[in-house]
């Protein structure tokens, strides 16, 4: 089977049976009445199944990018989403959407095995979405001669997220679908960094890094650890400022269109 029509096969399988976990919580009362090892496990499944692919078709992993990659591709996998926050959180602050407010030592203290479970529990969630997404989707995808890659991987990875965004009570919002509709946006501008980084690092762990690293800034150091008192205008944190706001699907844009172009002048290392 050739690469085209393995990542048709993966992206019909995977929203498959994705969409059906996925169905599972929707119809036993949405995402709050679920663990996190629920959603860990449910990122985890274009991984595991990336995996069986490889086993059955006997396609080897010789493209998945298990290399290590350079030092400087993990700098940039932290430090892009790490900046982003700190925007996104002064916008916030001007806007008066949430405001600075950070916990005192104390509690952090009380929170860090929270902590410490956050950032285990999101590496491998990172890494169980991104070794289907970019290390086996994206490279099936571009070996197999579709065409915009970048673009055909960032709307299956948007698609497979919108059944639990739009009906999963994912957001406290009276609007899921225009919640959906930004959500989208927000992956798809996502996505063309991540595979930036992908594919300039040769690395699937580096992807996993920035993937993890989002999560991180974005749904728990900022929120939960500094900006932590809402605002005059906390309605419009999610569709805003929030991990896949509207400011998220700019400054990820931009932050493609600028630091690509910075990425396409070294050599894949």
């Amino acid at each position: 089977m050739n690469d085209r029509s393995q990542a048709w096969v993966f992206i019909v399988s995977v929203l498959a049976i994705s969409w059906g976990f996925e169905a599972f919580i929707i119809l036993n009362g949405g995402v709050r009445n679920f663990g996190p090892l629920w959603i860990v496990a449910l990122m985890c499944i274009p991984g595991v199944l990336s995996i069986a692919l490889r086993l059955i078709l006997k396609s080897g992993f010789g493209d998945v990018g298990f290399r290590v990659g350079k030092g400087r591709y993990y700098i940039y996998a932290i430090a892009v989403p790490l900046l982003l926050a700190l925007f996104v959180g002064l916008v916030s602050t001007a806007f008066d959407i949430r405001k600075f407010s950070p916990i005192s030592p104390e509690q952090l203290l009380q929170i860090t095995p929270v902590l410490l479970s956050v950032l285990g529990l999101g590496l491998i969630g990172a890494f169980g979405e991104e070794l289907g997404w970019r290390g086996f989707l994206l490279p099936k995808m571009m070996s197999g001669g579709f065409k915009s890659p970048y673009l055909a991987c960032a709307l299956v990875w948007a698609s497979w997220h919108l059944p639990l965004i739009a009906f999963g009570d994912f957001y406290q919002t009276d609007n899921p679908l225009l919640m959906a509709l930004v959500y989208g946006l927000g992956i798809i501008a996502m996505s063309f960094v991540f595979s930036e980084l992908r594919v300039r690092s040769g690395s699937v762990w580096i992807a996993a890094v920035a993937h993890a690293a989002h999560n991180f800034f974005f749904q728990f150091a900022f929120p939960v650890l500094l900006l932590t008192v809402p605002g005059s205008h906390s309605d419009l944190w999610d569709i805003v400022a929030g991990d896949t706001g509207l400011c998220i699907a700019v400054l990820y844009l931009a932050t493609y269109l600028v630091f690509g172009h910075v990425l396409r002048r070294h050599r894949t290392c």
